[in-house]
């Protein structure tokens, strides 16, 4: 069945319908959606656009573009239905990852984030009624919390089990073009639409002066990736699971996925194993390569976190979504899974926030300086606040403290800070004593 979408009602109205149509029917196909993209559509994406994001090689700002916003809304959408729109080249900034390497992430320019953010609207529409329960990643009402949830769920149920974490390679960096598209195909018929999301996908990105195709992958930064990303595995990984685990695999098994980060839970180790062997064969056809050295499989449940316990052994630990997953003791008495921040990220979290102060010693905006830190630290406390990590936010939230108190005592000219006089400023300005715990069951 093909849908025609008629062109009297507004654009969210318009877009609410297709929703509405894709819930019901898995097999629908939409072969007219591009008359959606028009002024009013870009306008909200317009005022939705962070002011403060960095910039990409034309140098125009989010309200340099808005000083003439209808004529430049116009000129593009224009451009995009003689099918002249051209994209300019991302520029590419590498960012530090844990382990030492790096990851790419595309900065694009004002007018192409535009056309990114309103193609990725019309894809959610579309596909967010089809994604599966297991998928929590950049989903409209889950995040990475809901994710621990199930995962803390998925390991009670199976108390003498085992766990397979996997790891994909470079997976945003290596999503094939030509796969990607014929999965998009078999839900839009729409040509031109199509034609724009290739566009995109294919932009050139720059790399010192020199301007480089981009023949794989979907880079991170821009914000059509992550519907792209979800998209894929949808098809690659979550489809496919869902069939295999009810016709090839004995026992219960459950999968949790937060973007390309997924776990799953095995009843029953020999299966895990079999699982484990057939993997990578699926990535391989997909174009993906599953990463050995961050993959594994592990016993697992608390079953088998009380037997390891009674042979004076512990259940090997595993991350997930920024936190290290242990088996402990509950206060019943019972194993089950806990979480805790990751020492990396815990120590590289204090790291930039030594960087951050020491790049702003000589400053005279003390307090500024001062509230900006505290905002990382709270949020940074909103994410890792949760059951059985009380200890490791305490001693976020100490050591702040004292990266605080160097800093202060470090700038010259200035009478010696004590610890004393340090707390009270600090609960002056907001400098968080207590949080909220988010409970994981």
């Amino acid at each position: 069945m093909t849908v025609h979408s008629e062109d009297r009602i507004s654009w969210s109205t318009k877009l609410e319908r297709i929703g509405e149509l894709s819930a019901q029917d898995r097999q629908l196909v939409f072969n007219n959606i591009g008359h959606l993209i028009n002024v009013d559509m870009f306008k909200e994406q317009y005022w939705l656009l962070a002011g403060n994001k960095a910039i990409g090689i034309d140098k125009v700002t989010k309200a340099s573009y808005g000083k003439n916003l209808d004529e430049n809304l116009t000129g593009l959408i224009q451009k995009i239905r003689r099918g002249t729109y051209k994209p300019k080249p991302a520029r590419i900034t590498e960012i530090p990852k844990e382990d030492g390497s790096t990851r790419p992430l595309a900065i694009s320019c004002v007018e192409d984030k535009l056309v990114q953010m309103v193609v990725s609207v019309i894809l959610n529409t579309i596909y967010e009624p089809l994604f599966l329960p297991c998928s929590y990643g950049y989903r409209p009402g889950k995040n990475c919390h809901d994710a621990l949830r199930a995962l803390n769920s998925a390991t009670y149920q199976n108390p003498n089990g085992a766990i397979v974490e996997i790891d994909i390679r470079k997976y945003f960096n290596t999503i094939p073009h030509k796969v990607l598209m014929r999965i998009l195909r078999g839900k839009i018929s729409d040509r031109r639409f199509l034609r724009l999301i290739e566009i995109l996908i294919t932009a050139p990105i720059r790399q010192g002066k020199h301007d480089l195709a981009n023949t794989c992958g979907c880079p991170q930064g821009s914000s059509l990736s992550p519907i792209l990303a979800n998209i894929y595995l949808h098809h690659v990984i979550d489809e496919w699971f869902e069939s295999i685990k009810h016709s090839h695999i004995h026992g219960r098994v459950e999968l949790v996925r937060f973007a390309d980060d997924m776990v799953f839970v095995f009843e029953r180790f020999s299966e895990a194993e079999r699982f484990y062997e057939v993997l990578p064969k699926r990535l391989a056809k997909a174009g993906l390569e599953m990463h050995a050295d961050k993959s594994q499989i592990i016993p697992a449940g608390r079953v088998a976190a009380s037997i390891a316990h009674q042979q004076g052994k512990r259940l090997p630990s595993f991350n997930f979504l920024g936190f290290t997953c242990y088996w402990g003791l509950a206060l019943k008495g019972f194993w089950r899974l806990k979480f805790t921040s990751r020492r990396d990220r815990f120590a590289a979290k204090l790291k930039g926030m030594r960087r951050f102060l020491r790049e702003n010693l000589n400053t005279k905006d003390t307090l500024g300086v001062l509230k900006t830190v505290i905002r990382v630290i709270k949020g940074w406390i909103n994410y890792h606040g949760v059951s059985d990590n009380k200890r490791r936010v305490g001693q976020f939230l100490e050591r702040s403290k004292r990266i605080i108190l160097q800093w202060l005592n470090r700038r010259g000219g200035k009478r010696r800070v004590s610890w004393t006089k340090l707390l009270r400023g600090l609960n002056a300005i907001g400098f968080p004593k207590t949080w909220k715990t988010i409970s994981m069951f």
